[in-house]
């Protein structure tokens, strides 16, 4: 009988200890100004217990920028978990305390279903990628 380092069949491979896990994998961030001032903030992958930091880091160094407006586009987002909500309720916080405002891309079920099972989806403005 031999003993092997990979995992059984069917089972997670748990053999990454001591690496960081591939965050760019999951979720990719890009930030654009418009002539206008507003910052828009694009999100594509999934915004979970992971990557929620990632995503709160970035929309916090733009409210510190003081921009006329933060747009967040969420349409590319696959995934939207209590983490990623935290981090759009605490952001609402910050730009409301700043006089910012926010408006969110929120265009598919994966991110207007958490928002709507929540009740967080009437604190905030709901914009198409049209509207931007």
């Amino acid at each position: 009988m031999t003993t092997s380092d990979l995992p059984a069949e069917g089972q997670p491979d748990v053999s990454t200890e001591g690496t960081e896990a591939p965050f760019d994998d999951v979720i990719t961030l890009s930030t654009s100004t418009g002539e206008d001032g507003v910052v828009t903030v694009t999100v594509v992958g999934e915004v979970d217990t992971f990557t929620a930091p990632v995503l709160r880091s970035s929309l916090d160094t733009q409210l510190e920028q003081q921009p006329q407006g933060l747009v967040i586009d969420l349409s590319g987002v696959q995934f939207l978990g209590s983490a990623g909500l935290a981090v759009l309720v605490e952001t609402q916080k910050s730009a409301r305390a700043r006089d910012v405002d926010l408006h969110l891309v929120a265009t598919t079920r994966a991110v207007t279903r958490p928002l709507e099972v929540t009740g967080l989806i009437d604190l905030f403005t709901i914009v198409d990628g049209s509207a931007r």
